[in-house]
């Protein structure tokens, strides 16, 4: 069964993710060995969700049917996952001290690593709602200002796209090899080629995706927003961090614990 992502378009997958976030902390501070909490942060969870994690990867990558990311079970199982690193980032940001008294220092390995996990996984799962891709079809020298999204309706550009000519490559086979084309964005003169995306606006990324094979008149052009993909990079990045941090100290026993 299909989750209705279009449902939850921004602000309120913005203040659902407010929310979230409140009642982990609220939970959190008022009762931390509650049953739920135990459960969390218990070793059995974990597995579960990497297991489960790797399962449905396996699944996309071998069968490549990206559409299982829009279903119940794995927008269930995101948000179980997203809920179980956070209790383990809240027990784990600070190192204990020898008595377990009070917090120590900040463990900056442990918080580039699985804050960075967090961002990157939870920025696309909330972000969803707002991501689309968009068809275009620009004639040449004729100004565009409409496109279509997936499920065919109209949506109307804050700009223009003027499609003032495409060269086509040919291979020996007789084959199209590369093609380009010439667009005017708002003004802006830019070359698109295929796999190389014009960044529009951030968050705004304009790709050729196609031309007229009959008589070369028009071009299919491909919007695609990702408002929060800034988000996934950012947690990449904080991985990668964390990971070469791992690499140069190398794990520490502190308190019986690796860090």
């Amino acid at each position: 069964m299909t989750f209705p992502v279009a449902l939850l378009k921004f602000p309120l997958n913005l203040l659902l993710l407010i929310i979230w976030a409140a009642l982990l902390l609220m939970m959190w501070k008022k009762n931390r060995k509650c049953g739920f909490i135990r459960i969390m942060l218990s070793p059995a969870a974990t597995y579960w969700a990497i297991g489960v994690f790797l399962i449905f990867s396996l699944i996309i990558g071998i069968t490549g049917q990206r559409s299982l990311v829009k279903t119940w079970p794995f927008v269930i199982f995101l948000l179980y996952f997203q809920t179980v690193l956070a209790f383990v980032i809240l027990r784990g940001w600070r190192q204990p001290t020898a008595t377990g008294a009070r917090l120590g220092p900040l463990r900056w390995r442990f918080l580039f690593l699985h804050v960075g996990l967090l961002t990157a996984i939870a920025s696309p799962f909330w972000g969803a709602p707002d991501s689309e891709t968009l068809l275009v079809r620009s004639y040449k020298d004729t100004p565009v200002t409409e496109a279509y999204a997936e499920d065919g309706k109209i949506r109307w550009l804050d700009y223009s796209l003027v499609l003032n000519g495409f060269a086509v490559t040919y291979g020996d086979d007789g084959m199209p090899s590369d093609y380009r084309a010439d667009i005017t964005v708002d003004g802006k003169q830019v070359e698109l080629r295929v796999n190389h995306p014009y960044s529009i606006k951030p968050g705004v990324d304009l790709y050729l995706s196609g031309y007229d094979t009959a008589y070369e008149e028009f071009c299919m052009l491909q919007i695609v927003r990702e408002p929060w993909r800034y988000g996934a990079i950012v947690g990449i990045i904080m991985m990668l961090i964390g990971a070469f941090m791992l690499f140069v100290g190398g794990p520490r026993r502190r308190n019986n614990e690796l860090d």
